[in-house]
């Protein structure tokens, strides 16, 4: 691994550590009192966690249900959140109540997802949250400045069951800074390996003090593309910490799609040019100019239809109403479940994820284990996974007009979209399925 990017630093010292003591156990002997290094029981952190939608929700899922496979022992302290959204405005989706767990009685309330216990707990919603979360962000003062950087996540069953502790022999902590930081504190509890995927967005504008300190106390850091390691580098993280692991997908899962269904079900001609979005429809997701394209393409082409699926905010519902009625009526604002995900893709032409947030874009995958051809915009992560001209297309973010060229240009070629979408799959196939990322995850995970 090339370390000429940044300053590799000695492991830090109890007199800069953001948790003291934090991240402190040898690299080879992740089990405590187990001379082979086997993980006894892990302790996953994130913001949500399944049936909450997301990459980083379905990545922990998947280690900590493999880890249970494998015979270890897996807990992960999560949210109640469906919508993520509910970090910071009331009246989001949550799951029931009897699902949330309080410190008082964790040991007897929690579920069971395939062998892993998920204890969920309540967030909570400040009075003008967005302001004080930014404000209290800026506080150098870790517990307070990492624990409420934006979004602001309130969770103070979650905060107290960190500080209880527990026999942790792994803490792998996912995603926004309070997880992060939480995993440290687990760790410094437990005596536990301290494994942090930052899941880091580019576009992300955020002070890195505090966090760069807590990269480098880390045991392991898990890199999902490539540039992700880079900057790993540059903040002084030891090389032989950062492991590139990427993200996955399930084949079984694209066993029973079923494309014709998805258009009887939703009246779509048999061969109707199919445009499918999936993700949060925002504008740095890039579903607002998607839209904008779509109008463009929609005037020309009166067959086209344009799916797009996830959670709508207000902005993007009101671009849709703003429509004109002909072209309203082919545009599909949808909800999906899971398998009714999959006859999407494999009922579209192409799939379409201009974003400038995935750091790398698992829906990218999901396509091309049907066979199709993405466009992805030339920002964060995604450019690391798409092969410019051979598995798919890429845009500059926000670029209305290129992102309505490299639509055409697949549907007026469709030869050349077919080879994109076979090469796609081919590579999903031999690199980016779950089992070949829990091979690499593992590596982080013993040391």
């Amino acid at each position: 691994m090339d370390c000429t990017l940044g300053t590799v630093v000695p492991p830090a010292t109890s007199a800069n550590r953001i948790v003291a003591g934090a991240g402190s156990r040898a690299a080879n002997s992740p089990g405590r009192g187990n001379g082979r290094g086997v993980i006894l029981h892990a302790l996953f952190l994130i913001h949500r966690y399944p049936p909450a939608r997301g990459g980083s929700e379905r990545f922990v899922q998947e280690m900590a249900r493999r880890l249970v496979a494998e015979g270890h022992r897996a807990t992960v302290y999560t949210s109640d959140l469906l919508d993520v959204a509910g970090f910071w405005r009331r009246g989001a989706a949550r799951l029931p109540a009897r699902a949330v767990g309080q410190v008082s009685n964790l040991s007897n309330i929690f579920e069971q997802d395939q062998g892993v216990r998920v204890h969920r707990f309540r967030a909570r919603v400040l009075p003008l949250h967005g302001a004080i979360s930014r404000a209290l962000g800026l506080i150098p003062w870790p517990p307070i400045g990492l624990t409420m950087a934006p979004p602001g996540l309130v969770l103070p069953g979650l905060w107290r069951a960190v500080r209880a502790g527990s026999d942790f022999d792994l803490v792998h902590a996912s995603a926004y800074p309070s997880p992060l930081y939480l995993g440290a504190v687990a760790a410094r509890r437990a005596n536990a390996r301290l494994v942090l995927m930052p899941c880091s967005h580019p576009s992300a504008k955020r002070d890195f003090g505090n966090l760069e300190r807590l990269y480098r106390q880390a045991d392991a850091l898990l890199a999902l593309p490539p540039w992700e390691e880079q900057m790993f580098l540059q903040m002084g993280v030891p090389a032989e910490r950062i492991h590139v692991v990427g993200a996955g997908v399930n084949p079984a899962e694209a066993r029973d799609a079923d494309g014709d269904r998805f258009r009887r079900r939703f009246g779509l001609p048999p061969d109707a040019p199919l445009i499918a979005f999936i993700g949060h429809k925002t504008a740095g997701k890039g579903a607002l100019y998607l839209l904008d394209a779509a109008q463009a393409l929609l005037a020309d082409r009166p067959d086209l239809f344009l799916a797009l699926v996830g959670a709508a905010t207000p902005e993007f519902t009101r671009r849709c109403r703003a429509l004109p009625p002909a072209l309203r009526e082919r545009v599909l604002d949808l909800r999906l479940a899971e398998a009714e995900k999959h006859d999407l893709l494999a009922a579209c032409s192409t799939l379409v994820l201009p974003s400038r947030e995935d750091s790398f874009g698992i829906v990218l995958l999901e396509a091309w284990l049907h066979g199709k051809p993405v466009i992805g915009a030339q920002a964060g992560g995604i450019p690391h996974v798409i092969e410019e001209g051979e598995t798919g297309l890429l845009v500059p973010w926000g670029d209305t007009a290129a992102l309505a060229q490299a639509i055409a240009q697949l549907l007026d070629h469709p030869t050349q979209a077919a080879q994109m979408g076979a090469r796609g799959r081919e590579q999903t196939l031999q690199r980016w399925t779950w089992d070949a990322v829990y091979e690499r995850v593992r590596r982080a995970y013993a040391g």
